[in-house]
């Protein structure tokens, strides 16, 4: 620029005087710019001294030896650039002004003299700026390969201390994975299936519902009952005895079949009382007519314990599908959490060791204390952002306890080093059409299961009641037999008695068996509307995660493109940085960018796996047969894309299928 503008001026004339005092003056600069001895008996520029602007001389006049700036070797490349440029500035201006007082300029040596000089200082300027830029570029950069872990003592949870009395302030284990392995969500999911304490409670049910089963047969056990009564003292000396087995009938009857003796005087109006020496023999039956054949309270109680029994498979299933959703996004948000703490580490790692370099290109005057100042108050913030990560990282592994769990059920702490490197491979998913869909997940759902079963027992309830608004009407059938010798001299007891007939009654209003049949019809109508909604849910749900699976991959694709237009407008940055054509401050802002982008990444990752497992939950896959295919898959095989189909009858007799592979 100096050079292009020296020749613009020489083809001026008329003013050789002024020229020359003023290339004089640019030759002395230049000259002890450069020359050796100048340098020579240089001092250092002392810290916090500044650079003093030379006392520019009148126009036309030639500055005195003594009033150009000597010391060159101790100035940082920044100040020799503003020297560089003061000196162009004052060059061009005095050669300007000198033109204008002259108008017969001739080229002179002096003159390409002073623009050899230029020449020369600015190759000492760019050889620093080399320097310069070759040390910037050795420094470290933020990594482009896979997050690796950089420092597990960082992310290591505090050990709960043990109090004096011997018993532990918390019985979590810290696991029993060898070192090096990675937890998989399938190891999770097994986990939740073995020991979680919800899905142990929906397991108890059937215990419940097999007491209730016993219970209700308890109507039918064959009852023995006896007696012996004794009148020792009064007028009618007696006593009496008896025996006797009855069970009530499959058909609402009701079957007795005894023996009793009776001895002594007994007072005449109860002469029934009185038998034969040998005893008397009775059989009895008693069979409803209307009220009570068809159905009866005995019965609808053993056929609601019955379906109480079947809702216990929906029941564990349900509890199985709502923990393994709960687990699964557990383990996803403690993935993202471990690799989001990496990122970080990694970018403060980067700024510190940043902070060692600048601090020897200080000392060699390639840096400045400005650029060390902020990579110091980078390095304070990004340890911020480090500690926010490893405190959200140690909570996710404190939820992730509640489902990772040891042999005994007690929760389980996961380890740093246990942590997958990174996300599972992402395919894009083959799925089925909606309506087939649709139709095997309200097969397959224990929510429909559970409300059908909640509707037949309520059916029960209405046969029941429309049945107790028939009339009492019982047939019954007696046979009696005394044996042994006569009691009496009357002999009244000899003959074999047969009774027969029937007896029975009705409510006149009945309101009791007609307010029951309003109030369980009322119910049936809800427990249709709550299928119907269910259905609904069940829908919508389906719409929503296959809505969420799409978008979360597209997410996915476009937050991974933005990571490498990040990373590759970061090594811009850096380049540009390190030739000196760019702001340390910009570089800082995109290595942030670039982190950003990543934990995006990430988070859209933990979306798209979280939308995955809540589309299985909601078409009712096995959870665990699920994971082990993305498990698999995480092991390099190549997984089946296509959702499969699963058998709609039985909970954890599910087609597998499976889950994609995703890695990026």
């Amino acid at each position: 620029m100096a050079l292009g503008t020296s020749r613009r001026l020489i083809p001026c004339s008329g003013f050789s005087g002024l020229r020359a005092s003023t290339l004089k003056l640019a030759q002395g600069l230049l000259l002890l710019a450069v020359c050796p001895w100048a340098l020579a008996q240089d001092a250092p520029l002392k810290a916090g001294e500044l650079l003093q602007p030379a006392v520019q001389p009148p126009l036309g006049e030639i500055p005195p030896a003594s009033k150009i700036p000597l010391k060159i070797s101790g100035k940082s490349l920044e100040e020799l650039e503003q020297m560089l440029k003061a000196s162009r500035v004052e060059l061009g201006q005095r050669l300007a002004d000198q033109d204008a007082l002259s108008k017969d300029a001739q080229e002179s040596d002096p003159l390409r003299d002073g623009e050899k000089r230029f020449l020369e200082l600015e190759a000492i300027i760019k050889k620093r700026r080399d320097q310069r830029q070759q040390e910037l570029l050795q420094l470290p950069k933020t990594p482009l390969g896979p997050r690796i872990p950089t420092n597990p003592e960082l992310v290591q949870p505090v050990p709960v201390p043990q109090d004096n009395s011997g018993q532990s302030g918390s019985t979590m284990p810290r696991g029993d994975l060898e070192l090096g392995e990675s937890l998989l969500l399938a190891d999770v999911i097994a986990s939740t299936f073995r020991s979680f304490p919800e899905i142990e409670i929906a397991r108890l049910e059937a215990n419940v519902a097999s007491g209730e089963i016993t219970q209700a047969n308890g109507a039918y056990d064959l009852h023995l009952n006896y007696f012996s009564l004794n009148q020792p003292v009064g007028y009618y000396e007696n006593s009496r005895s008896g025996v006797s087995l009855s069970r009530q009938l499959w058909w609402g009857g009701y079957a007795i079949a005894g023996y009793r003796i009776g001895r002594g005087v007994f007072e005449p109006w109860y002469k029934e009382r009185e038998t034969n020496k040998g005893g008397e023999f009775r059989v009895g039956w008693v069979q409803p007519l209307l009220q009570g054949r068809a159905i009866d309270p005995y019965r609808v109680a053993l056929f609601q314990s019955n379906l109480n029994q079947q809702a216990v498979a929906p029941e564990i299933q349900q509890n199985v599908l709502g923990a393994s959703l709960a687990a699964a996004s557990s383990y996803w948000a403690w993935v993202q959490a471990g690799n989001v703490l990496r990122s970080q580490e990694q970018l403060l790692e980067l700024a510190i060791k940043r902070n060692d370099g600048l601090n020897k290109l200080l000392a060699r005057g390639l840096s400045t204390r400005q650029e060390l100042s902020i990579n110091a108050q980078t390095i304070s913030e990004r340890q911020l952002k480090v500690f926010e990560a490893r405190q959200k990282f140690r909570d996710t592994a404190f939820k992730l306890a509640v489902f990772l769990r040891d042999e005994n059920g007690t929760p389980m702490l996961a380890r740093p080093e246990w942590l997958p490197v990174d996300f599972p491979r992402i395919e894009r998913l083959e799925l089925q059409d909606f309506e087939t869909a649709f139709l095997e997940a309200q097969q397959r759902r224990p929510e429909l299961a559970l409300i059908n079963i909640d509707l037949q027992k309520l059916r029960w309830d209405l046969e029941l009641a429309r049945n107790q608004t028939l009339p009492n009407l019982d047939f019954t059938i007696q046979a009696v037999q005394d044996v042994g010798d006569q009691a009496t001299s009357l002999n009244d007891k000899q003959e074999f008695i047969l009774e027969s007939g029937v007896v029975g009654g009705v409510p006149v209003q009945r309101r009791k068996a007609r307010g029951k049949i309003e109030s369980t019809l009322a119910k049936i109508q809800q427990v249709e509307q709550k299928r119907w909604f269910m259905s609904n849910k069940i829908e919508m749900d389906l719409r929503v995660a296959r809505n969420a699976l799409e978008v979360s991959r597209e997410m996915v694709l476009r937050s991974d493109q933005l990571l490498r237009e990040t990373r590759e407008t970061l090594e811009y940055f850096r380049r540009e940085f390190a030739s000196g054509n760019q702001d340390f401050l910009f570089l800082l802002a995109q290595e942030a960018k670039a982190t950003e982008a990543e934990i995006k990444l990430l988070d859209a990752e933990r979306e798209y796996y979280f939308a995955l497992a809540m589309l299985q939950a909601v078409l009712g896959l096995d959870p665990l047969e699920q994971s082990l295919g993305l498990d698999q898959s995480v092991a390099g095989q190549q997984p089946q894309v296509v959702v499969p189909e699963a058998a709609p009858e039985a909970l954890p007799e599910v087609v597998p299928g499976v889950v994609p592979e995703p890695a990026r």
